[in-house]
């Protein structure tokens, strides 16, 4: 069976930001990525390479900043107030703030965030909302572990049920 709308895609892989680099990612054999071909679940042209293959079939590909996360934006970096952070006693837990931390936000939306702090001082911290993959070229490697077809639930659900207890709230 081929990797086409409508199967589910387990693979193993590894993902580095430089051809030979380091492994930024990855998932093995033994716990591996899986998702719902055709769905959006995953970067359309990362989808687009792993398409028509089949069980056993090793992939090699690479996705420009645009294909991946997008280019770095400097407009998506925040100055915050630092009294955002303060916990119920009024005090700001240096902790949170520590430099390189990541930290869940929430827009007037309610739509989730993650930031990355890169800065602060008393009255401000400064927040980068780009994608940890933003503006990174990305180096896939893997193998196609499984290509099998979704099950009706899937399918409406619009993704992949692991045979574990799954609910939906």
């Amino acid at each position: 069976m081929k990797a086409t709308a409508n199967t589910v895609v387990k693979i193993s892989y590894q993902l580095r930001t430089e051809p030979n680099g380091k492994i930024v990612d990855e998932a093995s054999v033994h716990q591996p990525f899986a998702f719902l071909f055709g769905h959006q679940n995953v970067l359309p042209k990362f989808e687009q390479a792993l398409a028509n293959l089949g069980s056993g079939d090793d992939f090699t590909f690479t996705l420009t900043p645009e294909e991946g996360y997008g280019v770095h934006n400097p407009e998506a970096i925040v100055e915050l107030d630092t009294n955002m952070f303060a916990n119920e006693d009024g005090e700001i837990p240096q902790e949170i703030l520590a430099i390189g931390s990541v930290i869940p936000l929430q827009d007037n939306n309610g739509n989730r965030y993650q930031g990355l702090i890169t800065a602060h001082n008393d009255d401000k911290v400064i927040v980068d909302l780009n994608h940890p993959m933003a503006g990174k070229t990305l180096y896939f490697s893997g193998s196609v572990i499984e290509v099998r077809t979704a099950s009706e639930e899937e399918v409406a659900h619009g993704h992949v049920h692991d045979g574990s207890n799954h609910h939906h709230n």
